[in-house]
């Protein structure tokens, strides 16, 4: 039987830093329209009159990959543009090849729908390679390496396309990159009133609301707004609740794991420092994850679920 969280343990608001958090409360239908926002946020000029949640996950491409589960792929309902969103709380040092090699499902499926079409009889141009644009959005609470720091928009946002090296001719319309980099806003907790913007804010939020006790008075946007509705915990279901419960778990697990194996150095990775980690004893285990979420900066609200009874 799983146990639920009791509330107490529990912030106002969920933590949607991670990629898992992020998928149960804000990656779902409930939430069409903050998903628009969002993206309509981080693509200026863009307008959506709706989205079409598409099937999450796919075939792995290669052998260490049995699937990839993305945390959002969705359609434009007019256009059939497509959008794929991800959150990413941890560096990674081949996260720009990662984000490529993610293009490469729904460029697949495009082409593969045309097969499908050829073979219900549907007339097909054989050389009709064109593809529906595909937009890949990147949330990461990390600042990516730049040659040129000019290369960064509004101070946090970096765009790529397929362009030609000497005079910047765009090779296609159909391949865009969009990474939002939430690590270049250096605010604590508690400095909100220093955001100047729609973007600082919505920034801040996804970093600490998880933190507050209140949405913030110069934070009343429409965008924010169905933000804060949709992360308060009081709105999750008893289902989405659950799935909240057991992924905060998972991202707690893992990142003591990862910070246990990093200041240990051990060459055998996480693996060995967990085993290692039970051999000693379940309390003390428990004690060096709550150190390790201390020393990575997670917040107290989610401390707090680590020092509760995992689920079974």
């Amino acid at each position: 039987m799983t146990k639920t969280l009791d509330s107490g343990k529990r912030g106002r608001y969920a933590c949607i830093i991670y990629d898992s958090t992020f998928k149960v409360v804000i990656c779902n239908p409930r939430n069409e329209r903050l998903m628009m926002d969002i993206i309509e946020l981080l693509i200026p000029g863009k307008h959506l009159s709706g989205i079409t949640f598409i099937e999450k996950e796919k075939h792995g491409l290669v052998v260490t990959e049995k699937s990839v589960n993305f945390d959002l792929l969705c359609k434009e309902k007019d256009t059939d543009e497509e959008f794929l969103v991800e959150v990413q709380n941890d560096y990674q040092d081949t996260y720009m090849d990662r984000m490529l090699s993610y293009a490469t499902y729904p460029i697949r499926e495009q082409l593969e729908e045309k097969v499908r079409d050829a073979k219900q009889g549907q007339k097909q141009d054989i050389m009709d390679y064109s593809l529906k644009p595909i937009y890949v959005v990147s949330m990461v609470n990390f600042s990516l390496e730049h040659e040129d720091e000019r290369a960064v928009e509004e101070g946090y946002i970096s765009r790529y396309a397929l362009r030609n090296q000497w005079n910047a001719e765009l090779m296609t319309p159909s391949l865009h990159f969009v990474f939002l980099e939430m690590g270049r806003l250096k605010l604590k907790p508690g400095e909100e009133k220093e955001c100047k913007t729609l973007l600082e804010k919505f920034i801040f939020s996804m970093k600490y609301m998880h933190t507050m006790t209140h949405q913030p008075d110069d934070f009343h946007d429409p965008m924010l707004d169905r933000l804060y509705q949709a992360t308060e915990m009081a709105n999750l279901t008893v289902t989405e609740q659950q799935k909240y419960d057991k992924a905060m778990y998972t991202e707690i697990d893992r990142i003591a794991q990862n910070n246990y194996a990093r200041k240990e150095g051990r060459a055998e990775g996480k693996a060995e420092g967990l085993a290692e980690g039970r051999a000693e004893g379940k309390a003390e285990e428990r004690e060096r994850i709550i150190k390790a979420l201390r020393e990575a900066g997670v917040s107290e609200d989610v401390i707090a679920i680590a020092a509760a009874e995992p689920a079974q």
